[in-house]
């Protein structure tokens, strides 16, 4: 009990301390098989249909600052369950199209939370 309390903890201190030391992005970037696709801007509330060579289709929506997988025709549909995205290096992965949503743009900081 005390081992799971304190893993519980370990992972709590953690998720705390990336959103404490990574700021907000500014732009998405998204690639789909390993080629860039497009950036576009996170200020501007727009929707994104992404066509795969394989018959993928993904439809990334931006509101408010945020973007999130609103649909996509892959198997499992685990992308549309990754949340929203607006912080610096957060990611939503649709691996069946290998298509990647990464949030870029934020401020760079001269150390990082593991060299301080």
């Amino acid at each position: 009990m005390v081992f799971l309390a304190a893993l519980f903890l370990l992972g709590l201190g953690l998720t705390l301390g990336i959103y404490m030391f990574s700021s907000g992005g500014s732009e998405i970037r998204i690639t789909a098989d390993g080629r860039l696709y497009g950036t576009y801007d996170l200020g501007k509330d727009q929707e994104i249909s992404v066509e795969t060579e394989r018959g993928g289709v993904n439809l990334i929506a931006i509101e408010n600052g945020a973007a999130y997988m609103k649909a996509a025709n892959c198997p499992d549909g685990l992308c549309m369950h990754q949340g929203r995205i607006s912080r610096d290096k957060q990611t939503i992965v649709c691996l069946p199209h290998k298509l990647v949503v990464e949030v870029t743009g934020g401020q760079e900081r001269e150390y990082d939370a593991i060299s301080r």
